[in-house]
């Protein structure tokens, strides 16, 4: 409680009424929007063209565009983005979601900088992330300390937000939605996957992910739909209410903020936009464009947010269910498909539930990976991560307290877009030159 206490003490210090951190998330998204001149909307084509290219004659690289694509994915649709718009609309009220999604779109920028930075300044094993680009590319424009300040610090946050933040949330809702449909508690389960999973790498974590995230997307998605279609002739209605909520001075927690409020920061949470974490996955693409893997890497943000996160908020809210006293979490949405499709809220959502906290779970596992062989050159420190990671899932999916434990999931995700946000800052002309080259070249 004293963590999450004292990052709140510090993040949401108000500025015009306004917390801190919530006007650095805009801010930042709406500087890589102007800055990188709209490229989630001008090379939003090109991504989706360059993922779906089957070809590849790049040997500079470990997987492919849709491997790494499926592997961020999988790390951002996780019960982050499907129990987390519960939160926020019960949170915020249903104006929530609409900030989630310009959040999102706003992500859709950031994402695409810091993937091409990445990709720029991947190592020889093509490993690459934030504090690779914060150590080498500052040191290139004269901020050798600063950058390798940054880049320590950005890597010890990260290991902190993962093993204490994100890792949990997962665990802890699974266990929840296991326990409120069967009565069994499935962490045990996901202990022995993950285990299996994280020892065999980024290959193995590619692989599965891409089996799985892909798969469970679509079923995920399409099931939204048919439940909005049976329910039509509400959909207006719900629609109507997220708008309207957007300046509802009654809103829940603190009027028009509050909405505002909780749509930024779960958005951040889900789409991981500004956290530098996609950089990871992405710069073991065998590619050599870094504006291809930055353009197919800005996808992301619209997938998880603007399309899951709306059509699970549109679910909520036209089943009525957002309507409750206390803190919504996954059973929610379990709750909201019972109302009409009882048999899949019981049998087919509980195994898409399961495969997304599963894979996104590997996918930071895989992160923390990285960042351990940053800070030490030397594998032996992954046994005791992984003993850490085991005694987080253990834990995490005991608790009952899901508002702890999401304050603090949102709390540390956010800070790691401090150090990150400097350095697209002092990098923004290395990004903006690579993307005027590549354009210029007329190669899209």
């Amino acid at each position: 409680m004293k963590i999450s206490e004292l990052l709140n003490s510090f993040l949401y210090i108000k500025i015009f009424n306004i917390p801190f951190i919530i006007i650095w998330v805009i801010a930042t998204g709406v500087f890589c929007t102007v800055q990188f001149k709209f490229s989630n909307f001008r090379l939003f084509k090109h991504g989706i063209q360059t993922l779906f290219k089957l070809k590849c004659n790049h040997n500079d690289g470990i997987i492919t565009h849709i491997q790494a694509f499926a592997t961020v994915i999988s790390g951002t649709v996780g019960l982050g983005t499907i129990s987390g718009v519960a939160i926020a609309v019960t949170i915020g009220g249903p104006g929530a979601i609409f900030w989630m999604i310009i959040t999102g779109i706003l992500g859709m920028s950031i994402k695409f900088a810091e993937v091409v930075l990445a990709f720029n300044y991947r190592s020889e094993n093509t490993t690459g992330g934030a504090f690779y680009y914060m150590k080498h590319g500052l040191a290139k424009i004269g901020f050798i300390k600063t950058g390798k300040s940054l880049a320590f610090i950005y890597a010890i946050m990260l290991l902190v937000a993962m093993i204490l933040g994100g890792i949990p949330f997962q665990a802890n809702q699974i266990a929840a939605l296991s326990n409120n449909l069967f009565e069994y508690d499935a962490s045990v389960i996901i202990l022995l996957l993950v285990l299996v999973v994280i020892l065999g790498g980024i290959k193995r974590i590619a692989f599965v992910s891409t089996g799985l995230a892909p798969i469970m997307i679509m079923l995920y998605i399409g099931m939204c739909v048919y439940l909005i279609c049976i329910n039509g002739s509400n959909l207006l209605n719900a629609l109507s209410m997220i708008f309207q909520d957007i300046f509802n001075k009654s809103a829940i927690g603190g009027g028009v903020l509050s909405g505002l409020i909780a749509g930024v920061r779960r958005s951040v949470f889900a789409n991981e936009a500004g956290t530098g974490t996609a950089a990871i996955a992405h710069s073991a693409v065998k590619e050599k464009d870094p504006i291809k893997v930055g353009s197919v890497a800005m996808i992301v943000p619209l997938v998880d947010t603007i399309l899951v996160s709306f059509l699970t908020g549109v679910v909520i809210i036209i089943t009525g269910m957002y309507s409750t006293d206390s803190v919504g979490d996954i059973t929610l949405v379990s709750s909201a498909f019972s109302t009409t499709l009882p048999l899949f809220s019981k049998l087919v959502l509980p195994l898409i539930m399961f495969s997304f906290a599963f894979s996104t779970i590997i996918a930071y596992c895989y992160y923390c990976e990285v960042a351990l062989l940053y800070l030490f050159g030397n594998k032996k420190v992954l046994i005791l991560f992984q003993i850490l990671i085991v005694v987080s899932v253990y834990i995490s999916s005991m608790s009952k307290n899901i508002e702890l434990i999401s304050c603090l999931g949102d709390s540390l995700f956010m800070c790691l877009m401090i150090p990150n946000a400097i350095a697209m800052y002092l990098l923004r002309k290395e990004v903006l030159n690579t993307m005027d080259s590549y354009c210029n070249s007329k190669r899209y």
